[in-house]
């Protein structure tokens, strides 16, 4: 199974765990790319939910292939309303024109735009989470994205380009 990061490593602003002009630990991991960047899925799965959070805004929440994880993706733009969306307030109902529940998706496909919705946004980014449980996207256990994500990597030996296992 594939597991990519959405963004370059250096887009990194905020990693899991940090207290920095914090109240308690972060519970997910932040890239900042650029406003409106898309953002491609972390992993093969399906979309388990699409829904407004006045703290982290739109988000989407995806499982990975085998249904043990949930990748939530959250501050996300709105096709309709952009960066800034202000979500069910203003009556929208999705971010999204193509995404559905239930829908098949591939590590790599484009799930998103990169926004700043939410009262817990600080500015445009995707903050990424991680849990094994639907609920544990917004509270519960999480998991450090960033070292789930680099243990699942594929290793290619640079001689013979072949996986390593």
């Amino acid at each position: 199974m594939t597991w990519i990061h959405p963004f370059d490593k250096k887009t990194m602003t905020s990693r899991f765990g940090t207290t920095a002009r914090r109240e308690s630990p972060h519970r997910g991991l932040d890239y900042a790319p650029g406003v409106n960047s898309v953002i491609p899925a972390a992993t093969d799965g399906k979309v388990a939910l699409i829904q407004w959070s006045d703290c982290l805004g739109w988000v989407m929440v995806q499982t990975d292939a085998s249904g043990k994880y949930y990748v939530g993706y959250c501050h996300l733009s709105c096709s309709k309303h952009g960066a800034e969306c202000k979500g069910t307030s203003i009556g929208c109902k999705t971010p999204f024109k193509n995404l559905k529940l239930n829908q098949r998706i591939k590590a790599g496909q484009i799930v998103g735009r990169v926004g700043n919705s939410g009262d817990c946004s600080k500015g445009a980014h995707l903050h990424l989470t991680l849990s094994k449980t639907l609920k544990g996207v917004f509270y519960g256990a999480v998991i450090d994205p960033e070292k789930f994500i680099d243990s699942q990597q594929q290793k290619i030996c640079p001689t013979c380009k072949q996986e390593i296992k």
